[in-house]
């Protein structure tokens, strides 16, 4: 990671999903006065909602794990996102 990049991690509780909280949320973080350069994230793959938000801030695919594991009964895996301040 570069000096002015962060690992982002998002969770919203269920009673306030759908709501936009959290695009509002990671859109103040990288509007803020932290000079953020890059981000890093990382999603399940059935984690829909924090997909979008991640793509709705411009975030890119980076790609898929190779590991998967279980969560809930349920295998898994990452989809890794990263994104860059524009210039």
């Amino acid at each position: 990671m570069t000096t002015n990049s962060a690992e982002l991690g998002l969770r919203i509780g269920d009673i306030y999903t759908g709501q936009g909280i959290g695009y509002r949320a990671v859109k103040k973080l990288l509007t803020g006065d932290l000079s953020l350069e890059k981000i890093y994230a990382k999603t399940t793959i059935v984690n829909i909602a924090s997909q979008k938000v991640l793509r709705k801030i411009g975030s890119n695919q980076k790609g898929i794990s190779d590991e998967e594991f279980e969560m809930n009964s349920q295998k898994m895996e990452f989809i890794h996102y990263s994104w860059e301040k524009s210039i």
